[in-house]
């Protein structure tokens, strides 16, 4: 063996674990199984990242609703197999993230079968007995699970346990457990009104080192509020929640309690007692990130450098508790006061919103250093609180009041990307299925491309990504297959030339690198070999 290849193999063998490690993280369960066999070496380096990842479920849930339970049994079985059998214990020792599944309340009707119900029993007793045995444990997602005292105490033993995510699970246990997490999510899918929430509920958890906080759930939000209102969360960044207006004041002052909160997540549908109230800049001071509800963004972002906002163009109806898309113009109004208060916005999500004109004016009149924006259009937005003669006429108003230039502009990225237009009002006169959206169909895509590839007028020059997202149906754009958009069934030849569109899209923001529509996307790339730049789907 010559010296070169022999320092190479020195090399190769004294690289840190962890690095090895983490070039594998991107290897597949499949192809580490095959790297196993390869030597001794690569038996020993695959091993934990082969096994940090383990999931258990109930296999077919669904048919215990109609047959004996021979999956579940047999699972059991396997599990019992795997707990007891001396060689596992290497297994248990590197397991890092574990996934365990219990019945779901859709189907627990079926425990009134004497035989599932057993079945069940021991499967969730197995897991009570091999929890424990997670030494190296660091993240646990519990599904459909009760947690009791037998639980709590096995959860207490994972010392190196900082993520618990509990999905549609039952917190019986009183013991005050007092889980160091950094991570910690709860998810309700089903109505549980037949269990409450205490406080000593949250004994569960110590809030102190909190990073990271999820709740999916109306009672544990008012219990958190409550029980964790005077603890200091100083570590917490983090927080994904939906408020109610009867929580208000206690919402307020937990925020009071999180002086390094970066990101706030709220549910579309939150509400507070008096959301055009700018908070003092004494709460959440350090809001980096904000998604929630348009009505509630002024009162986040003033005085606050964000940086990243989505916005939900909600509105709730106080009565009822339901919620549907904001009129356009409230819309309009809403961002009037709040882009101003948000300089430095490099990225920016505007969700159930129609396509308008000054909308987009609005963005790149304010938003001189944003680099993505979204869209996520809606053919609705505002139907539900007007007529559709009134639809209609507001649609008239928006394309009368475009300046002379604007229209000139409109008339000129038409002819450009292939779209017929009015010359008078700017709007695409081709008309695309179904015909069930007749009452919105003037809110097309299409319409709102053409707007967007205005780009110094409607657009700011800084773009460097543009999403647009249009729920349901796409009218046809016409072009290379491999390239365009797909058309609808009986669409006519006319559309959106996709090439010419992205071209022109380049030409008037330079900087413009990746545009998404529908969910397909492409992007600006430099050519092999120095070759020219061009858009290639992604």
């Amino acid at each position: 063996m010559s010296a070169t290849s022999s320092s190479m193999q020195v090399a190769y063998l004294s690289l840190p674990v962890e690095t090895w490690w983490e070039c594998l993280s991107y290897v597949s369960k499949r192809d580490l199984q095959q790297l196993r066999l390869v030597c001794r070496f690569f038996a020993r380096i695959c091993f934990n990242p082969l096994f940090e990842t383990l999931s258990w479920s109930v296999p077919n849930a669904d048919l215990l609703l109609w047959g004996p339970p021979t999956a579940l049994e047999d699972q059991v079985r396997d599990l019992y197999a795997f707990i007891t059998n001396d060689s596992a214990s290497d297994v248990l020792h590197a397991v890092r993230r574990l996934d365990f599944k219990g019945i779901d309340r859709g189907f627990r009707t079926c425990l009134r079968s004497p035989r599932i119900s057993a079945a069940n029993s021991s499967y969730l007793a197995l897991f009570r007995q091999a929890l424990s045995a997670f030494t190296a444990l660091r993240s646990l997602t519990l599904t459909a699970v009760t947690i009791d005292d037998k639980v709590a105490a096995s959860l207490q033993n994972l010392s190196s346990l900082h993520a618990l995510e509990l999905n549609d699970c039952i917190v019986t246990s009183t013991l005050p457990v007092q889980l160091p997490l950094r991570n910690f999510v709860v998810v309700s899918t089903w109505d549980c009104g037949d269990h409450k929430v205490t406080g000593e509920t949250l004994h569960l958890v110590a809030p102190q080192q909190l990073e990271w906080v999820v709740l999916a759930d109306d009672r544990w939000t008012s219990t958190m509020f409550s029980a964790w209102a005077n603890v200091s969360m100083s570590f917490l960044t983090r927080l994904t929640i939906r408020v109610q207006r009867s929580q208000s004041a206690s919402f307020l002052n937990f925020l009071r309690q999180c002086p390094q909160l970066d990101s706030l997540f709220l549910a579309p549908d939150s509400t507070l007692d008096h959301p055009d109230v700018i908070l003092p800049s004494t709460i959440v001071p350090n809001l980096r990130v904000y998604e929630g509800p348009l009505i509630l963004a002024h009162a986040f972002i003033t005085d606050r450098n964000i940086t990243s906002a989505r916005l939900d163009a909600i509105s709730v109806d106080d009565r009822s508790g339901s919620f549907m898309p904001m009129r356009t113009e409230s819309i309009i109004s809403a961002l009037e006061v709040t882009l101003p208060a948000a300089p430095h916005l490099r990225t920016l999500r505007l969700c159930d919103v129609c396509p308008d004109l000054g909308l987009l004016r609005l963005v790149s009149r304010h938003m001189r250093e944003l680099k993505t924006l979204e869209l996520h259009l809606t053919s609705d937005a505002g139907s539900t609180n007007f007529q559709h003669d009134e639809t209609f006429e507001s649609v008239s108003q928006s394309a009368a009041s475009i300046s002379a230039s604007d229209l000139e502009g409109v008339l000129c990225v038409a002819e450009h990307v292939g779209i017929p237009v009015d010359r008078l009002t700017g709007f695409p006169t081709e008309k695309y299925p179904p015909a069930e959206h007749d009452a919105c169909d003037r809110f097309t895509l299409q319409t709102v491309l053409v707007w967007a590839t205005l780009g110094h007028v409607a657009l700011p020059s800084s773009l460097e990504e543009l999403d647009v997202q249009f729920p349901d149906y796409c009218p046809p754009m016409k072009g290379d297959p491999a390239t365009s958009i797909s058309s609808s069934k009986g669409a006519s030849n006319g559309g959106l030339d996709v090439s010419r569109m992205l071209h022109n899209l380049s030409s008037r923001l330079t900087r413009l690198r990746r545009c998404t529509v529908n969910e397909r996307a492409w992007a600006f790339t430099v050519g092999n070999e120095g070759g020219a730049a061009d858009w290639v789907e992604i």
